[in-house]
């Protein structure tokens, strides 16, 4: 067994418990980046690019533009585009620069944890699919090594969005 094998294996084994509650007539399917695979930034450009309706995150650092212009993207094409991001990080000058252009093309940004860390790394599509992992959303994270687990499940969907709820 290969490696990313390997590592995908014992990380669908720590989601058991998480998915333990959902409805077992309920199909979830977990796919993972890594970034010895290739560019992770483009995997999340292919997979924001699905978004209809709605997408929600939560993040700590983010000053990548390409992912902030296509967010910007879905916002002007009428899609719900909600953020919140680290107080601290957002006040940094190429994440503040982000949170300013994504407030003018219409994302609904709030500036959270001002007394501690938002350290979340999520996004939430269209309600029923769960992006995730070690990814920042910056520049830096492109040479990093870094993942992302793609969750395509309603119920644990619905349990992020609960949380993103709780976020300040």
């Amino acid at each position: 067994m290969n490696t990313s094998r390997l590592c995908c294996f014992f990380g669908l084994l720590l989601l058991v418990p998480a998915l333990s509650h959902a409805d077992p007539g309920v199909p979830c399917q977990v796919t993972a980046s890594f970034s010895g695979e290739g560019s992770i930034g483009a995997t999340l450009t292919q997979a924001l690019r699905q978004t209809k309706e709605r997408i929600t995150l939560a993040l700590y650092g983010f000053n990548n533009v390409q992912l902030a212009n296509e967010l910007a993207k879905l916002a002007k094409n009428g899609v719900i585009v909600r953020l919140k991001v680290d107080t601290a990080k957002s006040l940094e000058k190429k994440t503040g620069g982000v949170v300013e252009f994504l407030k003018s093309a219409g994302v609904q940004v709030q500036s959270v944890a001002p007394d501690g860390r938002n350290h979340n790394k999520f996004a939430v599509i269209d309600r029923k699919r769960v992006i995730t992992g070690s990814y920042n959303w910056t520049l830096k994270a492109e040479t990093n090594w870094e993942n992302l687990l793609f969750l395509d499940c309603p119920e644990l969907a619905a349990k992020y969005e609960k949380e993103w709820e709780r976020i300040r």
